[in-house]
């Protein structure tokens, strides 16, 4: 399962130190469930994105999701 978006999603895993992860395959998308600080978060994503911006959605999509957002920027 190897592609732009496990390229993306590992290396931001690996940078938050989260090493309890795993990718799943569902019926039309896939998900990394992720469990961070005790909370298990479920981020889901297609197997095939429409462009480029796709990969990068998705991690910011996980970075929101376990809480790792900076600031509120205006």
């Amino acid at each position: 399962m190897s592609d732009d978006y496990v390229k993306r999603i590992e290396p931001f895993l690996d940078r938050h130190w989260i090493d309890d992860d795993r990718f799943e395959r569902r019926r039309k998308h896939r998900a990394v469930v992720v469990t961070h600080r005790g909370k298990v978060t479920t981020v889901i994503f297609p197997f095939t994105g429409s462009d480029i911006r796709g990969p990068r959605n998705a991690v910011t999509s996980l970075r929101r999701a376990l809480g790792l957002v900076r600031g509120a920027q205006t």
